[in-house]
């Protein structure tokens, strides 16, 4: 009987919309989920370049209602942009937008 080889795990990591109102907690969340370094610049620029050195599968979870308005609204829309570009650059990365 041939065994099955072991799945790869993958580290999910959901973007909790409901409890980030502000750009500042988006970036602390993801500083503590990510455990990004003490230098990581709490902006987008920052987050892309942290996020093309993670080196572990790794699915990020983040409802498009943190575009809406009374979430992030613009800053959400430029941060999907990017995640989107983050997963595209980053065999690493899966980027999984909810309704």
């Amino acid at each position: 009987m041939q065994k099955k080889a072991p799945k790869s795990t993958m580290k999910k990591i959901e973007i909790p919309v409901e409890r980030i109102t502000t750009p500042e907690e988006l970036h602390e969340y993801l500083q503590d989920t990510f455990s990004f370094p003490d230098y990581y610049g709490m902006n987008l620029d920052a987050l892309y370049d942290c996020l093309g050195e993670v080196a572990e599968k790794t699915q990020i979870i983040v409802s498009n209602s943190i575009t809406d308005e009374e979430n992030l609204g613009e800053y959400g829309e430029r941060f999907l942009a990017v995640l989107e570009a983050a997963a595209q650059d980053n065999e690493f990365i899966q980027l999984k937008i909810t309704e």
